[in-house]
């Protein structure tokens, strides 16, 4: 297992990208290299976060660069089913002014609908 996975998928036109593990110095090149075509591809777009054990700093502005991507192409960026620890850390970084948030991925995709 790598310690970051990603794989993605299509809802009723909305694209949701799944993360595994942990957002660091190491995987984020990984997560923008792979999120690029993505943000260009759909313009609502969920990041389930559900099974992000950890992020970084650098972690962080790779999610705000997702953030910035989607919204140059006037699109909807929702973050869904983030833990406690992880929804902590995106509030004290002020991140979560910017993100539609959704306790679950299913609310994150009816919150779309």
């Amino acid at each position: 297992m790598y310690k970051l996975e990603i794989s993605t998928h299509e809802h009723a036109g909305i694209g949701v990208v799944s993360l595994l593990g942990e957002i660091d110095a190491e995987t984020a090149p990984i997560l923008e290299l792979e999120m690029v075509p993505i943000t260009r591809r759909y313009s609502r777009l969920i990041l389930d976060l559900s099974a992000v054990k950890s992020i970084s700093s650098v972690g962080l502005r790779k999610i705000l660069m997702i953030y910035r991507q989607v919204k140059f192409h006037n699109g909807q960026i929702l973050l869904a089913g983030m833990s406690e620890p992880l929804r902590n850390i995106m509030w004290a970084a002020g991140f979560l002014n910017y993100f539609i948030v959704a306790e679950t991925l299913e609310m994150g995709l009816a919150a779309f609908e």
